[in-house]
């Protein structure tokens, strides 16, 4: 494990002072990234296990990923210098390179259409100092991998926050400006308390090193004080993905209606065109997403029922009753040289033992981190999930599924942890809640979609999810653990309770971890 610490004071959350840099370090950052003083920027010319781990720090280094860049080249633990000088010395030619590709690029994915190539250009993309909203935007692309900043790990600085320019402007800025500074103002005063508390809580085992206990306690209060940051809360992300994502990925920035997704969407196009000059050479605004959201929006409200609902966290709405004969046919399918049809009459006419038996053979060799095979993707489940934002963030992250969002709001409550009220701050945090609320319903009058920027993480969204059988069973084994937030198992339980209520033989095969935590 690697405790990472900003290595010089010249580079302050991704921006570099070019005046206070030694020529060495900036040759070296020169070498490596497309620019040293913008909060987006690609990386290159390192190796593939180099770039994992300096975009494995972003989740618990408050530094920039030039700091842990210039931290990662100068390590000695990674005999960093041997590894560069190999990688360096394989007569990498990016100049002659680009043109090449560019030309090729240019005949065969730009005039014939053959999009399927820019799959294979790869870029590494760091995004700092984007909102926690346009990390949600960004981090929608299935086919891509991200390390965001952790909410667990790091405390955020008071009044590092998005402030849309437009919004800044009117005479609603100041509503804003008060809200977002009063929710940092909880957040940051809150800490010693709540690690003063954690500590009562959970004392210092005798085994445990004192550096971990006090990474440990912190972890515990950052769980709780999270719930109070707003949405338009800075963060960082560390993206890799192929052209033809990023492309999309653009295309879906520039046409969303915030200023901020724009300014990203184009300054992460004039990035990674510096390294994938042609690809992304024609992604634009897309008329068919912009104008059919407007469209959709306008309809949606007109469409809007003022009824009574039931507010339950998890909601299945959708499934196969059949669900179980589908994964045993599937499962028989693959080994057989029967039709799909035929092996479906064949399953229907076995006995619950007989099915239940192919299903034993079919997963019960699994091992600690085996995933089942592929089979038990032939049945889905759609739930509508009601979650506090800050759980969403990480159940968003199981990209596998479809996920259809909805903007964030205050219109659904809020969840208040249970700690808050041991600690005394309770009665304030409701107070700063309905602080939050009242600036969210005066900017959204006229601000509908800046408003969200000042929701913070305590308040509940909906999403919709649907997922087939294989990826539920990641995501309640994964989500349920000991080590995840009490928030988001509890989703990854009810979701496993749904599923055992309508086919129990199948449920009975999800990995789901009910015990007490956190194991940390």
């Amino acid at each position: 494990m690697f405790l990472i610490y900003p290595y010089k004071t010249w580079i302050h959350h991704g921006v570099v002072n070019m005046s206070d840099m030694g020529n060495d370090d900036e040759k070296i950052l020169k070498n490596h990234v497309s620019n040293v003083d913008k909060n987006i920027y690609t990386i290159f010319n390192l190796p593939p296990e180099v770039v994992a781990v300096l975009f494995a720090y972003v989740s618990r280094s408050p530094a920039s990923f030039r700091d842990n860049l210039l931290k990662l080249t100068k390590s000695k633990d990674l005999d960093m210098e041997d590894i560069m000088q190999s990688y360096s010395g394989k007569g990498l030619d990016y100049g002659a390179a680009k043109e090449k590709a560019k030309k090729f690029h240019e005949r065969w994915v730009v005039g014939y259409g053959h999009s399927s190539v820019a799959e294979h250009a790869v870029a590494h993309i760091a995004l700092e100092d984007v909102s926690i909203l346009a990390s949600k935007v960004i981090e929608d692309n299935r086919l891509a991998s991200y390390t965001e900043k952790s909410t667990r790990y790091q405390i955020f600085d008071k009044g590092r926050y998005y402030k849309p320019e437009n919004l800044m402007d009117s005479k609603l800025g100041e509503v804003y400006k008060e809200a977002c500074d009063a929710l940092f103002d909880f957040y940051t005063e809150s800490f010693p308390k709540m690690i003063e508390y954690m500590k009562k809580r959970h004392p210092k085992p005798d085994d445990m090193p004192d550096t971990l206990y006090e990474s440990v306690t912190k972890a515990r209060a950052c769980d709780v004080l999270r719930y109070a940051l707003p949405a338009s809360t800075f963060t960082s992300i560390g993206m890799t993905a192929n052209a033809r994502v990023i492309e999309r990925m653009i295309t879906k920035l520039l046409s969303n209606p915030l200023s901020e997704m724009k300014d990203i969407g184009t300054k992460t196009k004039d990035e990674v065109r510096k390294l994938i000059p042609t690809l992304v050479k024609y992604a634009d605004g897309n008329e068919y997403m912009s104008e059919t959201d407007k469209a959709l929006d306008e309809l949606a409200k007109k469409n809007t029922l003022n009824v009574s609902v039931k507010d339950e966290p998890v909601n299945l709405v959708q499934y196969d009753s059949d669900a179980e004969t589908r994964v045993v046919a599937g499962i028989l399918y693959r080994y057989s040289d029967m039709s799909y049809e035929t092996t479906i009459e064949k399953v229907k006419s076995m006995k619950t033992a007989e099915r239940e038996a192919i299903l034993d053979e079919f997963l019960n060799r699994r091992g600690k981190h085996d995933d089942p095979l592929r089979e038990i993707e032939h049945t889905s489940y759609t739930f509508d999930v009601l979650v506090d934002y800050g759980a969403f963030r990480d159940i968003q992250r199981h990209r596998i599924c479809t996920q259809t969002n909805q903007d964030v709001t205050t219109k659904h409550g809020y969840d208040v942890p249970e700690e808050l009220k041991e600690v005394g701050l309770r009665e304030d945090f409701m107070s700063l809640m309905t602080k939050a609320s009242d600036a969210y319903e005066e900017i959204r009058k006229e601000f509908p979609k800046e408003a969200q920027y000042v929701v913070p993480l305590a308040y509940r969204k909906r999403v919709l999810f649907t997922i087939n059988l294989r990826a539920l069973n990641h995501m309640v084994s994964l989500r349920s653990g000991r080590e995840g937030h009490i928030s988001y198992r509890k989703i990854a339980w009810l979701m496993h309770d749904e599923i055992a209520k309508i086919h129990p033989t199948l449920a009975k095969y999800i990995r789901v971890d009910r015990s007490d935590g956190p194991s940390r």
